[in-house]
């Protein structure tokens, strides 16, 4: 019950969260409103995301993964360092839902922390998720070749079909 409880509390965190960091944006006030936020409000928001990602609920992670892309891109400046373990965490799990592990992957690259990108690349060859093993290779290729720096923003990749890698 305890376990059901934690869960229950990071959900409503990480609502609270995305909303704080999303509703002004809807509004028309975006950019603004998240520079103008205390360190201290910050600091909280980043407790619930690693709270989040520590839960057992795949969408939870997925949207908690998300949300540290969203908040890396509205605020550069913060380092969100707390994340970057249970991100590498989500990553390296071949038990959890291949799309929490890609997004996990996708906020570990933005992050651009060395262990974060260390754990990227060698899902790249380690992971038996051909998905993931698609979307990190070329994350670290993408790092590695120095191209990865010129396209900021949004990152597409091909579908891959059943069989390949």
């Amino acid at each position: 019950m305890k376990g059901k409880k934690h869960s229950i509390v990071a959900a409503l965190c990480l609502v609270a969260g995305g909303m704080l960091c999303t509703a002004p944006a809807f509004a028309g006030e975006g950019d603004d409103y998240i520079g103008s936020l205390p360190q201290q409000r910050i600091d909280l928001i980043e407790q619930n995301i690693v709270n989040a990602l520590q839960s057992n609920v795949p969408g939870m992670q997925a949207d908690a993964a998300q949300l540290v892309r969203d908040l890396s891109n509205l605020r550069p400046e913060q380092s969100l360092a707390g994340c970057v373990i249970p991100l590498m965490a989500i990553v390296k799990n071949e038990e959890l839902d291949s799309g929490a592990r890609i997004l996990a992957a996708l906020a570990l690259d933005q992050l651009d922390d060395p262990m974060g990108n260390f754990a990227v690349s060698r899902m790249a060859s380690f992971t038996s998720d051909p998905k993931l093993k698609h979307v990190c290779g070329w994350l670290a290729y993408e790092r590695k070749t120095g191209r990865h720096n010129e396209q900021k923003g949004i990152v597409s990749f091909e579908p891959i079909e059943e069989g390949e890698e």
